[in-house]
């Protein structure tokens, strides 16, 4: 290895910096771009083969996200020192992160941080898939399209020099990641923004903390022996409402629903008032099963709900287990309005540390973006993992140590919820009120 430039010694790689570039961003933030050689301190094959002597950053981010960056040399303030490098993916990986997504022919594979392109490459070449590839290094990126002409797969995908956090999202069926644990917790919320609800995610090694897989395999070859998979779940917080019809007339139903991630909880109530917990719950993308002993007259019966969301709309069947109603019939249910925009007044019971402020919520280009201002020092934060289903919401205030997570919902004027952090097993209360 070449006997100059800067080393930086991090946990996981030392990093040689014979180059650096800076590029202007709106505003004040400046990132840069390390391009590096690097020796992986875990002696990977791959790591000593030529062809990928010089390491590269590959992917930035925004503020400054999932960039080496080196402070006296980007301008007056400090930057996070995030770095991603280019670590390619056994071809063994590759084959089942492609299986483990359940990538077809009819897929758009998008490969966050690409290096030379071989997931969606592969996802063309053995499945018949079309793929999209993004990637900081314009080298990485003319390396790709080479690969891509090599394979025959070409004209079936596209590669961009670009940020991951500016690109847009929408498009994918199946998204593959190769970060890192602090940099998928920061791409997350943009995957419930900007993706489709049964959206695969295939990660490899690297988690998403509280949101957890709904699946895992452990191949020898992959990093930390491990890959997952998340399928995006459609948003199902709030109020859902229909009528049923039976042989003593029509009844409304309500079910109110809470959802964290995939996990949704609830209960059903009837035209009588008669409340009941739904269980069996299962949310896979846009398929929603639930069950509930529903009153049917004098007795209880189970009743069996699988339904599609779509937006406000749900639509499939009741299957009713016995009964006056017994017999499957089509369900459809409609979600109550919801509108999370404005303020809301934070208060954390018994807490030991001041968190009570002010929650503000608002729409932007379609999205909704959230800050908070404490009580106590008064700074407008910028909740940048502020998630919302319908109306259940999750977001955490940036803290030295373990940041408070609230979860729970705001519906009409009212909210309230619980505060954990990771790796602790308190839980406080919160409630909400909607300022005027």
């Amino acid at each position: 290895m070449a006997k100059y430039g800067k080393s930086l010694n991090l946990p996981h790689f030392t990093f040689r910096l014979d180059t650096f570039r800076a590029l202007q961003l709106s505003g004040e933030s400046r990132e840069l771009v390390a391009v590096s050689q690097i020796q992986s301190t875990y002696g990977k094959e791959d790591m000593s083969n030529q062809r990928f002597t010089k390491r590269l950053v590959r992917t930035v981010g925004f503020l400054g996200l999932l960039l080496l960056m080196v402070a006296p040399i980007v301008g007056d303030k400090p930057q996070p020192e995030i770095a991603v490098p280019f670590e390619p993916t056994p071809p063994q990986v590759v084959d089942e992160m492609l299986k483990l997504g359940n990538v077809t022919a009819d897929d758009v594979v998008y490969d966050l941080g690409c290096g030379d392109g071989r997931i969606v490459i592969a996802a063309a070449q053995k499945l018949k898939a079309r793929g999209f590839g993004v990637d900081l290094d314009p080298q990485r990126i003319d390396e790709c399209k080479e690969n891509a002409e090599s394979a025959g797969v070409a004209d079936r995908l596209q590669f961009k020099v670009g940020d991951i956090m500016q690109t847009d999202l929408a498009p994918a069926t199946v998204v593959t990641l190769y970060l890192l644990d602090e940099v998928n917790l920061m791409l997350r919320p943009k995957l419930f923004h900007e993706l489709k609800p049964g959206t695969r995610i295939v990660s490899h090694a690297f988690h998403m903390a509280d949101w957890r897989a709904d699946k895992t395999e452990h191949p020898p070859k992959a990093r930390n022996e491990v890959i997952y998979l998340w399928i995006l779940p459609a948003s199902v917080g709030g109020v859902w409402q229909w009528t049923g019809k039976n042989p003593q007339g029509a009844t409304q139903y309500r079910l109110d629903l809470e959802q964290e991630f995939q996990v949704v909880r609830g209960e059903l109530t009837s035209g009588e008032g008669k409340k009941a917990p739904i269980s069996n719950v299962s949310l896979n993308g846009r398929e929603l099963l639930l069950s509930a002993q529903v009153a049917d007259g004098q007795r209880q019966v189970r009743v069996n709900f699988r339904g599609t969301v779509d937006g406000d709309t749900i639509k499939g069947t009741q299957q009713w287990r016995g009964g006056s109603r017994a017999g499957t019939y089509e369900w459809i249910a409609q979600r109550t309005p919801v509108d999370l925009s404005g303020s809301w007044r934070i208060k954390v019971q018994a807490s030991e540390e001041p968190l009570d402020g002010v929650l503000r919520v608002e729409r932007k280009n379609g999205d909704l973006k959230a800050t908070y201002v404490g009580d106590k020092d008064k700074k407008d934060i910028a909740l940048t993992g502020f998630i919302a289903w319908g109306t259940s919401v999750y977001f955490n205030i940036p803290a030295e140590d373990k940041s408070p997570i609230f979860t729970g919902s705001l519906s009409g004027n009212t909210g309230n919820g619980k505060v954990t952090r990771e790796g602790t097993s308190a839980t406080l209360v919160w409630t909400g009120q909607r300022e005027k």
